[in-house]
């Protein structure tokens, strides 16, 4: 589990396209199913006394699940029986480690059952620390205790098995009969293949779970080969360390009677939730050349460390870029003559312009240039994701004559800065000016100069820069050294009008008739734009309005029929852009659904106004007409709209979520507003607008609707608003009370009376 990234508010997906590859046939199916045989055998064997439990405590009998019990066993190069070398699983156990972990759990009530009915595999994998990693096999083991003490085995082998990135499938595994009372019993057994490199792999204890838990445990041998590096999160407990007679590394972690933690509305694992992290390595015979000793056991490392492996890995991209950067002093080249071309002096800018104008040709000539053998893949580059080539652009700026460094943080919702690990745990962003502002590549429609969305509010960072003496402060190599290390600044927080969806209707109903004819304009701001510009936006019109702006007299195809290569392949690529466009019609109807989440017909006069791929034009605004269904219903000869169904589902708070004291991590502040016009059909009359307004409004967000009659109009507005990202526990009351009057107003209509 990825506890520093939180892409969603859920942490875990339950439908997960997984690479597994069936069993080869015959010996191999053979080899297998003897080998899951056997481990079911003894997995089921285990006389771990919290899996005898039946019954729950009346603390938790009211849960819609309890896990009795939890336990893994992590195993490697260990003489120990629990490494199951019977079974096989690697020739080389130095090279391997093995891991079950097994759980059971009582359902309550019928949503677990439904829950548990049909096991997707990632119902297994999320419980798995090694599964995400290459090179695995796996086997799982399913039983279901009834109430009357009876056991039923499910066969599990069909649905598993090896992963391998040549193949797709998604295992699903039926559990028949299973009823409220009942408990199932299942475990995820995961043998990783390791390589000779030293290098690390995380493992996390999770002691957390979104049900009561009333015992997990950990226990893990491991071979005086490895090394581990450990740190306690949230408040976790302390590895109980010790060595056996053989002198392998045994780990134990016990903690009973947990609380259902909440794991869905808006978390960040990282500094919310309890969890021990672990590096594993095979360590050096010496602890050599920064890799751990054999038999070493590190709590805590220092961040300071880690921060250092940070300076030297961003003095060395420095290093590269002045030796071999020949890509980036072509980007300059091509700049200074972009901007001739267009009467303009690069060197006359200043720093925001000239890295403003850098950071477009780099874009255009690099990340957007078509490649024609890779043809696909340049079409499709609005799907790529970067990682936002910090170093890269700093070092471009540096040969731009820009001023500016890279800003390094642990993210928002990631480690905290005290408590990193490994590189990765920290964010670099390029900054460029004397106002401090941000330039990143995430995508191919970012924007300069606006703050990513994952250190808003961070004030805990680290400002690099090159040593001015450049290539000469380097010794030996010791690329540390030529980073200049110093205290960062407070990143700016974006507020709810920056990130907003604003939706324009001009909505028209015809009596008889049950969909309502729809005119909308639409406008993007911030970071709600990613995913709608990936999803409407075609290649070839951001390269063909890129090469506008930046005075390419060629389009694309004349530039393929001037080119004694390329011109072979001008149709090929005609017709897959006219695909893509005329695939774009279905992009707009399946946006205007998940958005509306209403069924969208006979959508045309679709276009992009504005991409909002350009500082000086920032938003995103698109068009479209459509049919709608789903808010109009029948009453004798008169007509309701249901105009609250227009926001889509509401956020609605569950029971078990009215009462909060974890603070609150939302992605960013935003806001949602609808400016809805509904021209009142001819013959009728309107009723029922009071009771649509509506008013709920505090410091930590509002929900705002208003009905007026202009005429033969009905005017709303309806705004939903989050003011800030994030919210301390105290406020939870707050947010819930405007998030409750979004859920109420989703029932509002208005009455449309035959005169």
């Amino acid at each position: 589990m990825n506890l520093n990234t939180m892409g969603r508010p859920s942490l875990v997906v339950l439908t997960l396209c997984l690479n597994l590859t069936v069993s080869a046939q015959s010996k191999s199916n053979e080899k297998y199913y003897k080998e899951s045989a056997e481990l079911r055998e003894t997995v089921w064997a285990w006389n771990n006394p919290e899996f005898k439990v039946r019954d729950v405590p009346t603390d938790f009998s009211k849960a819609s699940k309890v896990v009795i019990a939890h336990h893994t066993e992590l195993t490697a190069d260990s003489k120990s029986k629990i490494a199951y070398y019977g079974l096989g699983f690697a020739q080389k156990k130095e090279l391997s480690i093995m891991e079950v972990v097994r759980e059971m759990v009582k359902v309550n009530d019928k949503v677990a059952v439904d829950y548990y009915s049909e096991l997707s595999f990632s119902v297994f994998q999320k419980k798995s620390s090694l599964y995400r990693k290459d090179n695995v096999t796996t086997y799982v083991g399913v039983r279901v205790i009834k109430a009357d003490g009876k056991v039923k085995e499910v066969n599990a082998d069909e649905m598993v098995l090896t992963r391998d990135g040549r193949n797709k499938k998604e295992g699903k595994l039926a559990i028949p009969d299973l009823q409220p009372g009942d408990i199932i019993d299942y475990y995820i057994a995961t043998d990783l293949l390791m390589t000779n490199d030293f290098t690390t792999r995380e493992y996390s204890v999770i002691l957390f779970d979104d049900a009561p838990t009333m015992h997990h445990s950990f226990h893990a041998q491991l071979g005086k080969k490895f090394a581990i590096d450990y740190r306690s999160y949230n408040g976790a407990p302390d590895l109980k360390v010790s060595r056996n007679g053989d002198d392998d590394i045994v780990i134990d972690v016990v903690k009973k009677n947990m609380p259902a933690f909440e794991t869905t509305l808006w978390i960040a694992p990282a500094v919310q939730l309890p969890f021990i992290r672990m590096n594993i390595s095979l360590g050096t015979r010496k602890g050599k050349y920064g890799y751990a000793k054999a038999g070493e056991i590190n709590k805590n490392k220092s961040a300071d460390e880690v921060l250092t492996d940070k300076a030297r890995s961003f003095g060395y991209d420095y290093y590269t870029s002045v030796v071999g950067g020949t890509e980036q002093d072509e980007v300059i080249k091509l700049a200074r003559k972009k901007a001739k071309a267009s009467g303009q002096n690069l060197m006359d800018m200043n720093d925001e312009e000239r890295a403003a104008f850098i950071y477009y040709t780099l874009r255009f000539t690099k990340i957007l240039n078509f490649d024609i053998d890779k043809m696909e893949r340049s079409i499709n580059s609005g799907d790529y994701t970067f990682n936002g080539l910090s170093s890269y652009l700093y070092n471009l700026m540096k040969k731009g004559s820009v001023d500016g460094g890279v800003l390094v943080s642990s993210s928002r919702t990631g480690f905290r800065m005290n408590e990193v690990m490994e590189e990765d745990d920290l964010t670099a962003t390029a900054y460029v000016g004397s106002k401090n502002k941000f330039i990143t590549i995430q995508t191919i429609y970012d924007v300069p100069f606006e703050t990513p969305q994952d250190i808003e509010g961070m004030t805990s960072t680290k400002s690099f820069t090159i040593h001015p003496k450049g290539l000469s402060s380097f010794r030996g190599s010791k690329t540390e050294d030529a980073t200049i290390q110093l205290a960062g600044f407070k990143v700016p927080v974006s507020g709810p009008a920056a990130n907003a969806h604003i939706d324009n209707l001009d909505i028209s109903i015809v009596p008889g008739e049950t969909t309502v004819g729809v005119k909308r304009r639409t406008i993007i701001r911030g970071h709600y734009k990613r995913d709608t510009q990936r999803a409407l936006i075609l290649y070839e019109d951001l390269y063909e309005s890129e090469r506008k702006e930046l005075g390419e007299e060629m389009s694309l195809l004349e530039k393929l029929e001037d080119n004694k290569r390329g011109r072979k392949y001008v149709d090929e690529v005609r017709n897959a852009f006219a695909e893509a466009r005329k695939n774009q019609k279905t992009a707009f109807t399946d946006e205007a659904k998940s958005w509306f989440e209403q069924e969208i017909t006979d959508l045309k006069d679709y276009k992009i106004e504005s991409m909002g791929v350009r500082h000086t034009a920032p938003d995103m605004m698109y068009k479209s007409t459509f049919k709608m269904d789903g808010l109009i219903k029948k009453a004798g000869n008169n007509i309701i709209f249901e105009v609250g169904r227009i926001q889509s589902s509401p956020l609605v708070i569950k029971p078990e979520q009215r009462s909060r004291q974890m603070d609150v991590f939302m992605s960013f502040a935003r806001s949602i507003e609808f400016n809805i016009d509904v021209k009142v059909p001819e013959g009728y009359t309107v009723e029922g607008l009071d009771a649509v307004n509506k008013n709920v409004s505090n410091d930590a967000g509002a929900f705002t609707a208003t009905a007026t009659l202009a005429g033969d109009l009905v005017k709303l507005k309806v705004t939903r608003r989050y003011n800030h990202s994030y919210e301390p526990a105290a406020n939870w009351d707050k947010l819930v009370s405007f998030i409750d009057a979004g859920a109420e107003w989703s029932n509002s209509k208005i009455l449309f009376k035959k005169k």
